[in-house]
């Protein structure tokens, strides 16, 4: 089980797009997948579910890591109804708000990491959408993971927000939470071919990380991605005319996600995408 944390340092990035395009991308290639929504505002849920639920949540398994708890909290999603390919989640909701301290305790940061070894022989990929801040949530999901990837857009704060991001993972590892979490780099989302503004940012964001941090490929905005959200359908189903080209961009961000835990594990990379349909 390789478990990824998509996070960001500041609201308004897409990161929760990121997380359900993977999720998407994950489910057409056949690949058994959990989604943990870590963020109180629990949009991952809402693209997922379609609707906020009712019942256990991401906040009782942090507060119990009892293989019960867990049990009953995790849901099938409908995404995956008519594929013989598993893609689950545990739903987030306001209630994991009161969990977010911002001086967690080391017991407190591993208990969702002790919570996801107890299914770890059920799920290909594990993808933890993080809340937008430094808080214990993000570093709970972020000691959890093997890698993180850090989702910006090509703005004006993104260098900034992408520092943070680094520190805390640097932070983590080094005070002994997270020794072997790898940082994958920075997803740039919503990036505009045709603004100059956009290409000044993703050269600077280049120029500080380096280009092997930058993941490709940069995901482009499309209205296509808010477009299948809103229908509460996976963007590998979703119709509209950007479809295509956005599922492309996903199933190049999964390679990237594969390659990193093949390098990581020794697992057979994963080379051609297979329809839902053969899943």
């Amino acid at each position: 089980m390789f478990t990824l944390s998509v996070c960001s340092l500041k609201g308004g990035v897409g990161k929760t797009s990121v997380t359900l395009g993977l999720a998407s991308a994950a489910l057409h290639r056949g690949i058994d997948t959990l989604v943990l929504d870590l963020d109180p505002q629990g949009d991952t849920t809402l693209g997922l579910l379609g609707s906020q639920v009712d019942g256990l949540d991401v906040a009782e398994v942090v507060a119990s890591a009892r293989t019960e708890t867990i049990e009953r909290a995790i849901r099938p999603t409908p995404w995956a109804l008519e594929s013989k390919t598993r893609l689950d989640m545990i739903p987030g909701s306001f209630r994991s708000g009161r969990l977010d301290s911002p001086t967690p305790t080391a017991r407190t940061l591993r208990r969702l990491r002790e919570a996801l070894m107890k299914r770890r022989t059920e799920y290909g990929l594990v993808l933890i959408d993080c809340p937008p801040s430094l808080n214990g949530l993000t570093q709970m999901g972020l000691t959890a993971s093997d890698s993180a990837l850090v989702v910006s857009e090509p703005g004006i704060y993104a260098v900034s927000a992408a520092d943070r991001a680094f520190k805390l993972i640097s932070e983590l590892r080094e005070q002994g939470h997270a020794p072997e979490l790898e940082l994958l780099g920075i997803a740039v989302n919503r990036f505009r071919p045709r603004s100059v503004e956009h290409a000044f940012r993703l050269n600077e964001l280049r120029e500080r990380y380096g280009n092997e941090m930058i993941v490709n490929p940069v995901i482009e905005e499309r209205v296509g991605l808010q477009q299948a959200q809103g229908s509460a359908v996976p963007l590998h189903k979703y119709q509209g005319a950007s479809g295509p080209a956005l599922a492309a961009q996903f199933d190049q961000l999964l390679d990237t996600v594969l390659r990193n835990r093949d390098e990581r594990f020794g697992e057979e990379p994963v080379s051609r995408v297979r329809p839902d349909s053969e899943a």
